[in-house]
């Protein structure tokens, strides 16, 4: 492995460019500890990355040593481009010939949007036509969408549509802000490394790219979805700030609970996932509650198939306790410090908690420069409750070091997918206590007649209750006979159904057939040549 740095070698060609969203090699853990699994657990294939951040101020340097089959790197900043130097694109003879290029996207945004379609696969002829406005030899261009009067008149069209006395400023800015990243897009896939394949580890904007490039390429494009994109943008809108409530007050549209313009940026991300779902020879999910809400928002049911997550059993089986060693009474919450992991209600249960059980302690086990506004209204109400001794924030650890001093893995998340933290802890003979979100209930208590027989792996409880938390807690770290019941079923369901070998071995048969299928195409493209010659 080499030190890290971002590697960029644009001449090379390689079998699979991942289009990764927020996450490897800049974020730990989740899926940027499952990208790590892949990459490394198949060097013999070549990867390219393409990774795509926010702003530069949101990132350091890279979380983890690049392996020696990434060929490539680069790095874009989706919010931080308006000042990119703008690839030039043919002049237009007629002015109505750039107004043509509007209307038409006018009516690609009108079929996206139809509230009657919302749940139905997008057109491949939908995504070529976007894909050729913005990527074409005469496309719209970020300066248009900017500065060109039928810009302005495509958005003050749309503003006719919003609730009366909607600012029309910040609509404007919305607009622009949700918008802009798309022509960063556009200059990526107009300049993306060669590969045999593309895969996105998401939807979203590296999913969209994804769409670009399968439509400007021809070759196969697979989507594998961790937890659902457009759930986890939908809560994280909910929450934020810099759509203000007193420029946004009319609630109409999908929730009524939320104002228009977020329900515009709702839709917008709906309608990226549509695309990039539609574009996609095949989409992998964790578990069937992802597949069917992946059906709900448009993915077509028959390119699904479902993949869950893998842990390497055979290095965390070491961390396994015997019989008759004393259960430590710490409970670790392992994860970034962010909303969507609800870390306040943890903080509530440890209140409670510690009331029943005084030597109990709640380590929080993870980054927190995701939000410093929000790791320090955590800080603040473990100061409240004097909880100061009983939770602590540790920080990023290696998990090596934390399972051999914790009793339990806890999760109070508000949205997950298949939590490999807890996959991870019950390879390592430690049983869980998470809220009941993503897949949990199939991790905790089994999917199959088969897979229950195992028994309960820990305990679940509904979102946002610190009470039935702390009540489900107390048990497993007070009766040792009830703790090591929970561990055994960990145990034997992670050894059964979910090692990393068998996930392995499913990508590494998915990589094979579609590299094989995209040099076959390139074989006779080039035999198709020699002909025309």
């Amino acid at each position: 492995m080499n030190n890290g740095s971002p590697r960029y070698n644009r001449d090379v060609h390689v079998d699979v460019c991942l289009l990764l969203e927020g996450t490897y090699p800049y974020v730990r853990g989740g899926v940027s500890t499952w990208v790590k699994q892949l990459i490394e657990g198949m060097p013999d294939l070549s990867f390219s990355i393409i990774f795509l951040g926010a702003s530069p101020d949101d990132y350091d340097e890279p979380a983890y040593s690049i392996p020696d089959n990434v060929k490539h790197i680069e790095i874009h900043y989706l919010m931080d481009s308006d000042d990119e130097p703008q690839q030039k694109k043919k002049l237009f003879a007629r002015k109505s010939d750039k107004a043509a290029l509007f209307e038409r996207n006018s009516q690609l945004h009108n079929m996206l949007t139809d509230s009657e379609k919302q749940s139905t696969p997008v057109p491949a002829e939908v995504i070529r036509d976007f894909t050729s406005l913005a990527t074409g030899e005469y496309a719209i261009t970020r300066a248009d969408l900017f500065h060109s009067d039928d810009s302005w008149n495509a958005i003050r069209a749309k503003y006719v549509d919003a609730p009366e006395g909607l600012d029309f400023n910040h609509f404007f800015w919305s607009v622009r802000t949700m918008h802009g990243p798309l022509f960063t897009l556009a200059k990526i896939a107009d300049n993306a490394p060669s590969a045999n394949m593309y895969h996105s580890v998401s939807t979203g904007y590296a999913g969209y790219l994804g769409a670009m490039l399968k439509s400007k390429t021809g070759a196969p494009y697979i989507i594998s979805e961790h937890g659902i994109y457009t759930k986890e943008r939908e809560i994280d809108l909910a929450h934020v700030d810099w759509i203000p409530e007193d420029l946004d007050p009319f609630k109409v549209g999908l929730d009524d609970s939320m104002g228009y313009l977020r329900q515009t940026w709702i839709r917008f991300f709906r309608s990226l996932g549509r695309m990039s779902y539609s574009a996609a020879d095949h989409i992998y999910t964790l578990y069937n509650g992802n597949r069917l809400r992946q059906i709900e928002d448009g993915a077509p049911e028959s390119l699904l198939t479902i993949i869950p997550n893998g842990v390497s059993v055979a290095n965390l089986s070491r961390f396994r306790r015997a019989d008759d060693a004393p259960v430590p009474p710490v409970l670790a919450l392992i994860g970034r410090i962010v909303p969507i992991k609800d870390i306040k209600t943890f903080v509530r249960a440890m209140r409670i908690i510690v009331a029943k059980v005084p030597d109990a302690k709640g380590w929080l086990v993870g980054p927190e420069e995701e939000d410093p506004a929000y790791v320090a209204e955590c800080k603040a109400l473990v100061e409240s409750f004097g909880l100061e001794d009983s939770v602590q924030f540790m920080g990023f650890q290696k998990l090596t070091d934390i399972f051999p001093q914790i009793g339990l893995t806890v999760l109070t998340s508000v949205s997950e997918g298949q939590p490999l933290t807890t996959l991870e802890g019950f390879a390592a003979g430690i049983p869980t206590v998470t809220t009941d979100v993503g897949s949990c209930s199939e991790l905790i208590y089994g999917d199959t007649a088969e897979d229950r027989a195992i028994g309960a792996a820990g305990a679940m409880v509904p979102i946002a209750n610190p009470a039935a938390f702390a009540e489900a807690v107390i048990p497993l770290l007070t009766d040792a006979d009830k703790w090591r019941e929970a561990r055994d079923a960990g145990i034997n369901r992670v050894e059964k159904y979910y090692d990393e070998k068998d996930m392995l071995e499913r990508y590494q048969s998915i990589y094979t057939h579609n590299i094989a299928l995209a040099k076959a195409h390139a074989e006779i493209a080039q035999l198709k040549q020699a002909g025309a010659r």
